[in-house]
């Protein structure tokens, strides 16, 4: 493909674009109300979907990325399985800095922030604009839980939205995050992602199709 699209839609794995499938077909690219929109998978946790998503902006040079999945959500966060959020910021998160045993070097880049307009235009489809932790693993004690969100007031956790968000930064292109809650962050998480992750990441895709003809307009 040598079109460079208007927006390229990164997911983890290819599961959780398969609700693009309809509106993109088989070969995850289409043109839909004058937008050019193709979809990439950039694997499985941070290290992998930053370099998968950097390679996929350097072939591609879309005009804007966004991340699409599922995440889960702190508990404090009054959010429920099956909503939708955007991310704000995104951070990145790691359980010995929060408890004080390690600190990152100051100039290391720890805080990426999302396309205020993108972020503004997919919330007004109805979704919940919340700061994002990366974590290198899944948490899944409560108490880590409770510290994590306590000590960086994110809502939600995704493993992946941290590289992804610093590959379209290093690259200049808009970064923007829809992401479904599949789960409560925590002793539970993985039994409850596995039972939702897929009416999740189906309502996130939803948000982003409403969002497309925002953003074909601005």
């Amino acid at each position: 493909m040598t079109t460079h699209p208007d927006v390229l839609i990164v997911a983890a794995f290819h599961p959780e674009l398969a609700p693009f499938g309809v509106a993109l077909g088989e070969r995850m690219f289409a043109r839909l109300g004058g937008l050019t929109v193709t979809a990439r998978a950039v694997g499985i946790g941070l290290p992998m979907a930053a370099v998968g998503a950097a390679l996929h902006i350097a072939e591609l040079r879309p005009r804007a990325v966004v991340l699409v999945g599922t995440c889960g959500a702190y508990a404090s966060a009054q959010l429920a399985i099956g909503d939708v959020v955007v991310a704000r910021r995104v951070r990145l998160v790691d359980a010995s800095v929060v408890s004080g045993t390690a600190q990152y070097p100051e100039p290391m880049s720890v805080v990426t922030e999302a396309h205020p307009a993108i972020t503004g235009a997919l919330a007004a489809t109805g979704a919940r604009v919340v700061d994002v932790a990366t974590t290198l693993a899944i948490t899944v004690d409560d108490a880590a839980a409770a510290r994590i969100a306590r000590a960086t007031s994110a809502s939600v956790e995704h493993l992946e939205a941290h590289g992804v968000a610093t590959a379209c930064a290093v690259q200049g292109v808009p970064f923007a995050a829809a992401f479904g809650v599949a789960n409560v962050v925590g002793v539970r998480a993985r039994e409850e992602w596995r039972t939702h992750h897929r009416a999740s990441a189906q309502a996130a895709a939803n948000t982003v199709l409403k969002w497309l003809p925002a953003f074909a307009s601005a």
